[in-house]
């Protein structure tokens, strides 16, 4: 008998458990289909969810993060007026974009096919960890968060060059992946009082030279084709190996390379073009 209660109270004790479970997990599931579509709340804008005509989310994974778009109700003419004096008066938005390798995850997706988002009124918020745009002219507002998401390391060197304190730096293309291959494709913009420092190091530099390169190369800098009419420039071409192999990384020939790091530096505007690719 004594048996018997201790078998009762044990079965008892399993199904409260598997009772308990369910409800937190159902709770939980609750939970996060009522507030999924209100991370527009956490950006400091007065946004409730009626001003929300619907929300297109593209992604929500634990690892590869979220991105979705709200689009916001805009039936009348000024209905974006309000939002635009809060992005004013805000100190989380403002009008400077994002680096180029960040803005190309927002976008607009239809048919599989990925089409890049309209860029004439845009502004972008600077909370941490987050990445959102406000398209006045769309009525609409663009999420983006990854936790693994790599703000890519300031260089200090790049081209044999001390290229510390710049004014901005534009980021076009960063490589990654296991063997590190792609591109990385960066403009750096420096003070006139930088600008006279880095042209001292470029005339003491002997890969750095008045000659330059071939507009076949130079065309390699897509978002920037200002780079074939520059008067005064500086130039630099290197071919590169990636290879564990020292003694071919010191020795690259036409046959041995796997990619080049290119650089131009434009003194009348004191503008650094570099450009790194390997595949």
């Amino acid at each position: 008998m004594e048996n018997k209660k201790i078998i009762l109270y044990i079965l008892l004790l399993l199904v409260s458990c598997i009772i308990v479970s369910f409800l937190s997990v159902e709770i939980t599931k609750l939970y996060f289909s009522i507030n999924r579509n209100t991370d527009y709340k956490k950006l400091g804008l007065e946004i409730d969810q009626n001003d929300i005509e619907y929300c297109t989310t593209y992604r929500e994974d634990i690892l590869d993060g979220k991105y979705k778009v709200y689009k916001l109700k805009n039936y009348y003419e000024g209905s974006m007026d309000n939002f635009k004096n809060q992005l004013e008066e805000s100190n989380l938005w403002d009008k400077n974009k994002y680096y180029e390798y960040i803005m190309k995850e927002f976008s607009e997706i239809k048919d599989d096919s990925s089409i890049p988002i309209d860029r004439e009124d845009l502004y972008y918020y600077n909370g941490k960890n987050v990445y959102a745009i406000f398209d006045l002219k769309h009525a609409k507002l663009y999420y983006y968060i990854n936790r693994i998401f790599n703000n890519h390391e300031d260089y200090y060197e790049v081209l044999n060059l001390d290229i510390k304190n710049y004014i901005s730096r534009e980021i076009y293309d960063v490589r990654g992946g296991p063997q590190n291959d792609g591109r990385d494709y960066y403009v750096y913009n420096f003070t006139e009082e930088r600008e006279k420092d880095i042209v001292q190091q470029l005339e003491q530099n002997q890969k750095w030279s008045r000659n330059k390169l071939d507009d076949d190369k130079l065309k390699n800098f897509e978002y920037n084709q200002e780079v074939l009419n520059i008067s005064n420039g500086y130039y630099y071409y290197e071919l590169i190996c990636r290879t564990s192999d020292v003694r071919k990384k010191e020795i690259v020939t036409e046959e041995t390379a796997t990619g080049y790091e290119m650089g131009v530096y434009d003194t009348d505007n004191n503008t650094l073009y570099y450009y790194w690719e390997s595949i």
